[in-house]
C-alpha cells in the first residue's frame, strides 16, 4: 500500500522536482562563474569570511 501511494506521488511530483532541480544546478553554475570571474580584492574576500563566520557562530543565540 505504501509504494503504492509513494509511486503516485513520485508520478504527481516528477516534473515540479525535475524544474527544481535544474534550477538548483542553475544556479549553482551560475555562482561558481561568478565567483571564478571575481576580480575583487583580498580585503572583500576577508570581510566575507569574517562576516559569514561571525553569522554562524551567533546565528543561535539570535535565532530565537
Amino acid at each position: 500500500m505504501r509504494d503504492e501511494i509513494d509511486g503516485r506521488m513520485w508520478v504527481a511530483h516528477h516534473e515540479q522536482f525535475g524544474e527544481w532541480v535544474d534550477g538548483a544546478a542553475a544556479a549553482l553554475r551560475s555562482g561558481l562563474r561568478r565567483l571564478a570571474a571575481w576580480d575583487g580584492s583580498s580585503q572583500h574576500l576577508l570581510a566575507l569570511a569574517a562576516a559569514f563566520l561571525a553569522t554562524a557562530l551567533t546565528f543561535n543565540g539570535t535565532a530565537a
